[in-house]
C-alpha cells in the first residue's frame, strides 16, 4: 500500500463511520511501529497527537479527528488516556478495548 492509501476495517465502518474506520487502522497500525507505546492497566497503548493524524490522514481536520476518536469512545472501540511525566504535555495516548481489537482482527478489512 503507498502513502495515498489508506484501508479501513468494514465492522468499524458500520458501527461508527468511514472516518472512524479509518483513524481506527491508523491507530493500530502506530502500536505495531511506534517507538511510542506503553503497557498500562491491562493494554497496549500508543502516544499520538491529532495534529500527527492529520499529517497521515490529510483530508481529516484536527476537528474531525477529535470528533471521530470520541465517537470510537463512545461506542466502546477505543480508550483514551494521558499518562505523560512532563504536567504540561496533554498528548492523548490511546488503545482498543476487547470489543475494538474483536473487530478489528476481523478479516474483514479492506484496501
Amino acid at each position: 500500500m503507498n502513502y495515498n492509501e489508506r484501508k479501513f476495517n468494514m465492522d468499524i465502518a458500520t458501527v461508527c463511520g468511514l472516518r472512524e474506520a479509518v483513524i481506527a487502522d491508523f491507530i493500530r497500525g502506530l502500536q505495531v511501529t511506534s517507538d511510542e507505546t506503553t503497557y498500562r492497566h491491562g493494554y497496549f497503548w500508543v502516544k499520538c497527537t491529532q495534529k500527527t493524524i492529520t499529517v497521515h490522514i490529510p483530508f481529516l481536520t484536527e476537528d474531525m479527528v477529535r470528533h471521530s476518536v470520541n465517537k470510537l469512545v463512545e461506542k466502546g472501540i477505543m480508550k483514551v488516556g494521558v499518562f505523560n511525566d512532563d504536567k504540561f504535555d496533554h498528548t492523548y495516548w490511546y488503545t482498543f478495548t476487547a470489543y475494538g481489537n474483536e473487530l478489528l482482527d476481523d478479516s474483514r478489512c479492506f484496501d
